[in-house]
């Protein structure tokens, strides 16, 4: 049962981060206007956070029941940045950018992206940690 929760968990957040990324979120800002497009993204985050938040939570229940607690807690750890993007980054992006700062948002921007990536990375290498 541990297994079976750990692979469709992972294989569901890798999925779901390389849909938003590399589907969704370019889809949103080539076919909508800025002023749509933008509001759009800004209202899909939480989802995302969310899903995100979710899915890790229940790979790392997997791989604990699996007896792999150092993939759990590499897990929990996803869960627990992405709670952090959720409830502390993201709300501070929003603020930079209604205030017009546009460079400290690309700044910030750009660090979302960057954890984004390595969290990405990490789903990635669990998964394929417990597939072989």
């Amino acid at each position: 049962m541990g297994s079976f929760l750990a692979v469709m968990a992972l294989a569901a957040l890798l999925g779901g981060m390389l849909f938003f990324g590399a589907v969704m979120t370019p889809l949103v800002f080539s076919q909508l206007p800025p002023e749509t497009a933008g509001p759009f993204i800004r209202a899909a985050f939480p989802r995302y956070y969310l899903f995100m938040v979710i899915a890790s939570a229940l790979a790392a229940l997997g791989l604990l029941i699996r007896g792999n607690p150092w993939y759990a807690l590499a897990a929990v750890m996803i869960t627990g940045v992405t709670l952090w993007l959720w409830i502390e980054w993201l709300p501070h992006l929003n603020a930079l950018r209604d205030a017009g700062n546009q460079d400290e948002f690309a700044r910030g921007h750009r660090l979302s992206v960057w954890v984004n990536g390595a969290e990405f990375l990490a789903v990635l290498l669990l998964l394929a940690g417990i597939a072989v």
